[in-house]
């Protein structure tokens, strides 16, 4: 599959080694502002100077290819998306799929007229560990699941247009939980509340610190905090999470050397206790290991093997961006819940005309 890919520096030069580690992609073309992360991008993917572009449409009028990857900042994913759109190129975008409502539903538009496969890089869905959790919940291991609590604590030190955003953390990192949760619960949020504030060891003008609160379709609540600015903490990229059922628990924590997955089985009537009990047998109290089959290509290189696969078939991938755009509303509407300090209705966010500003 041959890729023209805008944005090579930063996050972007990820996706220049998984391309070249996926069989059957090979980059024709690079496109970017930054003459030196371009020559740079050049070098790794084997694109000679004569197809590396300051601008999409030269790249698009110069040279054939088949999709493009955009991994450019998120204000420009309208511009630069459609564009490829138009062109004819199936559309591999980074999250966030755009910086309004408005314009992300504009790029599902143009996609579906246009007849093309767009998707978003919810890459964190696509794991082992969160398939197997999945499968846990759909089949009743834990009995109607009722709660979800949800940490995340990481040092994360951003730089260039992610540095002036108004939520650098929800926006750029918790976006991918609050995907993780829709992937999980299989449905999408209805209400959100949050609290949002910037620690003084940030090095962002914008928030960097949250706590969310999100009803769910199925009556599922999710207790949400996270940190982008917590040094010498750090909970992985996925955090850790405990999702607690009728029936006992999954608590998810990829860096427990016991199990990353464990399951508590919970078989007695609680409701029928009439003493006061906190103390557990200790088999029940560490769980059940529970250990995650291999999916096989994980993250990025999942992405572009599901993302070509879709392509071949017609079929609408995963995560497409007419998916995704559920994800984002639940994004912009936790962003508002902050900044107003009420509680907002994620179906109000996804059909508005207007959103929070990505920009402090």
């Amino acid at each position: 599959m041959r890729l023209i890919q805008a944005g090579v520096g930063g996050f972007g030069s990820s996706w220049i080694y998984t391309a070249r580690e996926c069989t059957g992609f090979e980059h024709v073309a690079l496109v970017d502002t930054n003459l030196g992360a371009l020559r740079a991008a050049g070098e790794i993917a084997g694109v000679p100077p004569e197809r590396q572009f300051t601008t999409l449409e030269e790249a698009l009028s110069k040279v054939e290819a088949d999709g493009f990857i955009d991994c450019t900042p998120a204000p420009c994913h309208h511009a630069t998306t459609t564009t490829a759109l138009r062109a004819g190129l199936h559309v591999l975008c980074e999250k966030p799929l755009a910086d309004s409502m408005p314009a992300a539903k504009d790029m599902v538009r143009v996609a579906e007229e246009c007849h093309r496969v767009l998707m978003v890089t919810q890459q964190y869905r696509y794991y082992d560990q969160p398939r197997c959790i999945r499968n846990l919940l759909v089949e009743g291991q834990i009995g109607q699941l009722d709660h979800l609590v949800v940490e995340f604590q990481i040092q994360g030190l951003l730089f260039g247009w992610r540095q002036t955003m108004r939520h650098p953390f929800l926006l750029d990192m918790a976006i991918h939980h609050f995907d993780l949760m829709r992937y999980f619960l299989g449905c999408n949020a209805v209400r959100v509340q949050a609290m949002t504030w910037n620690p003084p060891v940030s090095n962002t003008k914008g928030d960097m610190c949250a706590f969310v609160w999100i009803e769910f379709e199925n009556g599922v609540r999710v207790n949400y905090s996270g940190s982008f600015a917590s040094p010498g903490c750090d909970t992985g990229w996925n955090g850790r999470w405990t999702f607690t059922g009728s029936r006992g628990s999954i608590v998810w924590n990829p860096k427990d050397d016991w199990g990353p997955i464990r399951l508590f089985r919970q078989n007695a009537d609680l409701s029928q206790y009439t003493e006061q009990h906190f103390f557990t047998p200790l088999p029940e109290l560490w769980g059940e290991p529970i250990w995650a089959p291999p999916i096989g290509a994980a993250g990025h290189h999942y992405d572009l093997y599901h993302w070509r696969a879709c392509i071949e078939a017609g079929v609408e991938p995963e995560t497409s961006g007419r998916d995704n755009l559920n994800t984002l509303a639940l994004t912009f509407a936790a962003m508002q819940a902050a900044d107003t300090g009420s509680v907002v209705d994620v179906r109000s966010i996804y059909q508005a005309e207007t959103a929070p500003s990505m920009q402090a």
